[in-house]
């Protein structure tokens, strides 16, 4: 089963993909039915903590060995990676923020980008720890459209939607 999937996950190369990373290990851990191993050590089951850890490893990029490799178990790997590569601290906040609030249509290739840029920043910023409901996110969107959207902003405002 681990080779179906283990090709979906993307290499962990630092701070700049470790939320993506954690999504997909996570549910391929989930899949392979060990996502438990990293909430907790298993005395009892050593051996499948190692299998587990090993696919961990196999799914980081070679140049982080360096910092995990004195990792004995599953949950103190995950921990390790957490605390070297989780930047949810006030700063990241403020950087999503600003990335957020600046984000606009005319500088984004198509609707899609814009939507998704929009939309990943503000799951990023949630992941932060910074509370942003969905009004927030739809009202930004709104407010990042060219001047040629604004019949539609209008109209959607007369609406009583908004």
């Amino acid at each position: 089963m681990t080779n179906n999937y283990i090709v979906s996950v993307p290499k962990l190369k630092g701070r700049e993909n470790y939320t993506e990373w954690v999504l997909a290990v996570e549910n391929f851990l989930v899949l392979e039915g060990t996502f438990d191993h990293v909430k907790v050590t298993k005395p009892d089951e050593a051996a499948v903590d190692a299998k587990t850890k090993a696919k961990l490893i196999l799914t980081i990029d070679p140049s982080l060995y360096v910092h995990i490799k004195d990792s004995k178990t599953t949950k103190e790997l995950w921990e390790k990676l957490k605390n070297m590569f989780d930047d949810s601290g006030f700063i990241r906040r403020i950087s999503l923020l600003r990335t957020l609030i600046s984000i606009r249509l005319e500088n984004c290739t198509s609707m899609t980008s814009y939507v998704t840029q929009n939309i990943e920043t503000s799951q990023k910023l949630s992941g932060s720890g910074f509370n942003i409901n969905g009004e927030w996110v739809g009202s930004l969107l709104l407010a990042g459209l060219s001047e040629k959207y604004s019949p539609m902003i209008m109209a959607i405002e007369h609406s009583g939607i908004a």
